[in-house]
């Protein structure tokens, strides 16, 4: 281990990788805002413009395990610089993009370099730090996140109507190259490799393959429904691919998943809970816009302000918990944290049309709360029980339970939701292009979803209970 001892190169550590973190969440959250600019300004559907994001989570998800087993391999310093390099490139072929196709393929080139350096971020603060300070630094990586997120629909949406759509991939172009600089001069590069020098191309695309088909499905299935063709394909794609990965990796003298890794039940119930609380969050995150703007018929400026409430909270508690995760171990805080927002659900699953704003603004507190407490030290809990000279692929299969987990939880909840209102719609013996008018439908189709969220909750809070803290040094 190179592990840094002195305060003034963990400062530097923390604050750039912190850095990308917010590059990271606001590159996201300005794009979602942007989306409707930039259909009007190319002249196409917002059903093609909505690929953009599905584009960045499908290439990011699906090569991120890759990119952290290539900096155990030649070095985090030298993956982490290259992504950025790569993003940067990216995002002026986005700002300069003349029609939507270009804008297509060069933001799925940019999200190809936010893979390279994304997995690599938690690799550095868990190789370079010392163990009482780790979970400070995820801590302040974590605040830095939900930084990104609601500067992402404050700053992006004012760069947007007072400028263009363009404004915010220059912006992140700009914060890019010097993220750039600071790292090439900042960042230690002394690393003990990992002794499997050889990279598993053959694994990286039957994962790739297995993850896109996957997700794919995920992302179109809530739209397109569950039986197109495109969705079926997606998911026969998936369990092939799967099934000839952990074939190949078990063959392999130089497997990308070393499955010994997952063998160890403390990283793999905390990676569960990484993915079953994700699920939850960002879940919920989707589907509570519609439930503020179709029920409680509240306006779009005041919405917006309304939920950045959990990202204020996990930004206050982020720092705090992950320093007291140093402290009390990981374990405790992260079934807290999950005890909390299932109470958050649970306060959820009771309103109705009369209920009052506060409520609302109490459940998006705890749920905030909960988030914040459970964010950094399930992070640390993952990436303490992964080998040192394995930290990239762990950190690559840390974040891939949170991309998969966004991914499930949107489709999950909607899935939920549906069958909620075609129940209750073949109770009331009417036709589903008679829901509309039915309010009471669309309020029980909420309540099972909010009442789903408790179940998540719960079961984040279960596995989190089954992954033990291991003893620090």
């Amino acid at each position: 281990m190179n592990t840094l001892t002195d305060k003034k190169q963990q400062f530097w550590l923390i604050a750039i990788v912190s850095a990308v973190a917010f590059l990271m969440a606001f590159d996201f959250s300005s794009l979602n805002d942007s989306l409707s600019h930039i259909a009007q300004y190319f002249g196409v559907k917002v059903g093609w413009v909505a690929w953009l994001p599905t584009i960045y989570l499908l290439v990011i998800t699906s090569t991120l395990l890759g990119f952290g087993k290539l900096g155990d391999i030649i070095g985090y310093k030298k993956v982490f610089l290259s992504g950025l390099v790569v993003f940067c490139f990216g995002g002026i072929a986005c700002a300069v993009a003349p029609n939507f196709i270009v804008l297509f393929l060069a933001r799925a080139f940019q999200s190809l370099g936010q893979a390279m350096y994304s997995p690599i971020c938690i690799a550095l603060l868990s190789y370079y730090l010392p163990a009482n300070k780790r979970g400070q630094g995820l801590g302040f990586y974590a605040t830095a996140n939900g930084l990104g997120m609601a500067g992402g629909s404050l700053l992006g949406g004012f760069i947007v109507h007072n400028f263009s759509w363009h404004g915010n991939f220059v912006l992140g172009v700009v914060f890019s190259v010097i993220v750039f600089f600071a790292g090439l001069f900042l960042l230690p590069s002394k690393q003990v490799k990992d002794p499997d020098t050889h990279f598993d191309l053959m694994g990286a695309l039957l994962l790739f393959l297995g993850l896109f088909g996957f997700l794919y499905a995920l992302n179109s299935g809530a739209r397109a429904g569950w039986t197109d063709q495109l969705v079926l394909s997606g998911m026969f794609t998936a369990l092939v691919a799967f099934a000839l990965f952990i074939i190949h990796e078990k063959r392999s003298t130089c497997p990308l998943l070393n499955f010994k890794l997952l063998s160890n039940l403390n990283f793999t119930f905390a990676s569960l809970a990484t993915l079953t609380a994700l699920a939850m969050h960002i879940g919920i995150g989707f589907i509570f816009p519609f439930y503020l703007h179709m029920l409680r018929q509240i306006p779009a400026l005041h919405m917006g302000l309304i939920l950045m409430i959990p990202s204020i909270m996990m930004m206050l508690i982020a720092p705090i918990s992950g320093t007291l995760s140093d402290w009390l171990g990981s374990r405790k805080l992260c079934m807290a944290g999950m005890g909390i927002a299932a109470f958050s659900f649970i306060i959820f699953s009771f309103l109705n049309a009369s209920s009052g704003f506060f409520p609302i603004l109490l459940g998006l507190i705890l749920l905030g709360t909960g988030m914040g407490l459970f964010i950094a030290p399930n992070n640390s809990l993952v990436m303490q029980n992964a080998p040192a000279d394995k930290q990239g692929v762990a950190s690559g299969v840390y974040k891939i339970a949170l991309n998969a987990g966004s991914s499930l939880g949107i489709a999950l909840y909607m899935l939920v939701m549906s069958y909620v209102v075609i129940f209750n719609i073949a109770e009331m013996n009417i036709m589903l292009s008679e829901a509309h008018q039915y309010p009471a439908l669309m309020e029980a189709a909420f309540r099972g979803a909010f009442i789903f969220g408790i179940v998540l909750a719960l079961t984040a809070m279960l596995f989190s209970f089954l992954a033990k803290d291991k003893a620090q040094a």
